[in-house]
């Protein structure tokens, strides 16, 4: 088989690397991977504990890409027996426990979205049930002896949890062991993985030691912020964007991060060439520090090429440039646009927030959020009680939930 020399690779897979253990195992590895015409085998592991992703779980994804575009050998892990578990980095509590089929039903949704960048028929997708599921309580044990309470509480959380007093499941201690021996299970080269992964990806360096195997190499992609531009972008923080959002909503939310974060975007979430983004960063920091730039570009024109290259990253360019039509007239000129989707209520009279929970797809707890802040009208008027009535006939109204969305709302025939 035939690979891109060193340097191409190393160039590839380290763009936006926040951490390697090591960089010289790495180099080594690849350079006999083209000696011999072997693949390395590169692991990265998702445990499907909800139904749907966001781009900020698409950065070690898109890091497996990397690999696979050099010729490696993808490994998708489904940790459908370790979701049963829960991942405990950085919990204060204990998880809920899922069934299997609770973890079935997630991957399902999980892998539709992932093979939006990874290229399926170039990728082994394995589960972690596959070896858990037939070892032995005798198995468990021996796994279980490979490590101490002591080095287990090395964790920040769970040192924090237990001087907090807060409970601390057995099956949590064992859940970095669990991780660590997929590696061997699989007999990986390289793990991915977030910068919060770095107790357990090492565990699987021990365990393969243990087990007579070369250690694999980690490999370390840093978080990244969400919407606010505080918080790491999770669906608990709303601060998401997620893989299925439609065109229109993927490029406005992209178009509302903080500046500053545009840089770490393309980088960790696009494959624009490097000095084209140093390039955009220094037009940005010019107009932070009010200089006047080499380049006159301006932030908004930054950010939407940032926009137009993650809507085409999972769409396609037509999307991306309807969406940045549509964005141009509903946003910037407020106005409103030519489609709309229509809404037939089977009732005459009903609370506003259950009317902007039901169309725009969002929990009726959100959409009371979203009227509270300001952010739902009702033809052209800026609504402020939720539980204001709605009078509905044959006529449409046309209900604006945040920036973005419109809707005409009318009661059944």
């Amino acid at each position: 088989m035939s690979f891109p020399d060193l340097e191409t690779q190393m160039k590839h897979i380290m763009r936006g690397v926040e951490e390697i253990i090591n960089e010289d195992e790495m180099r080594f590895r690849i350079s006999r991977s083209i000696d011999t015409g072997n693949p390395l085998r590169i692991k990265l592991g998702v445990d499907p504990t909800a139904s749907d992703i966001h781009l900020g779980h698409m950065v070690t994804i898109r890091k497996l890409r990397h690999f696979q575009d050099m010729g490696h050998t993808a490994i998708f892990l489904v940790g459908d027996f370790t979701a049963r578990i829960g991942d405990p980095t950085e919990r204060s509590e204990a998880r809920v426990r899922l069934t299997k089929d609770q973890v079935w039903e997630h991957a399902k949704t999980y892998k539709q979205q992932v093979f939006k960048i990874l290229d399926e028929a170039k990728t082994e997708i394995r589960s972690n049930g596959e070896w858990f599921d037939a070892m032995s309580f005798a198995d468990c044990l021996d796994l279980a002896y490979r490590s101490t309470v002591a080095r287990m509480l090395e964790r920040n959380d769970f040192e924090k949890r237990y001087k907090e007093g807060s409970p601390i499941s057995i099956t949590e201690f064992l859940y970095p062991l669990m991780q660590g021996y997929d590696s061997v299970a699989l007999k990986c080269n390289v793990e991915l993985g977030g910068t919060d992964q770095k107790f357990n990806l090492l565990a699987g360096r021990d365990l393969q030691i243990q087990f007579g195997q070369e250690p694999q190499v980690v490999i370390m992609t840093p978080l990244i912020e969400g919407l606010d531009g505080a918080k790491k972008m999770s669906k608990t923080e709303r601060n998401y964007i997620a893989v299925d959002d439609a065109p229109e909503d993927m490029f406005g939310k992209t178009m509302s991060i903080q500046d500053y974060l545009i840089p770490k975007y393309f980088i960790l979430l696009t494959d624009v060439d490097e000095s084209l983004v140093d390039k955009y960063a220094r037009a940005l920091d010019s107009v932070e520090s009010h200089q006047e730039p080499a380049d006159p570009l301006h932030p908004m024109q930054i950010k939407k090429a940032l926009a137009r290259s993650i809507v085409t990253e999972y769409h396609d360019q037509a999307a991306a440039k309807q969406a940045e039509e549509h964005f141009e007239k509903v946003v910037q000129r407020k106005e409103i646009p030519d489609e709309i989707p229509v809404h037939v209520m089977k009732v005459r009279e009903i609370q506003i927030y259950e009317i902007a929970a039901e169309c725009a797809g969002i929990s009726k707890a959100e959409s009371r959020r979203l009227i509270n802040q300001g952010a739902v009208k009702l033809n052209g008027e800026r609504i402020s009680d939720p539980a204001m009535i709605v009078r509905l006939d044959l006529s449409e109204q046309t209900l604006q939930v945040g920036k973005r969305r419109f809707f005409k709302v009318k009661a059944a025939m």
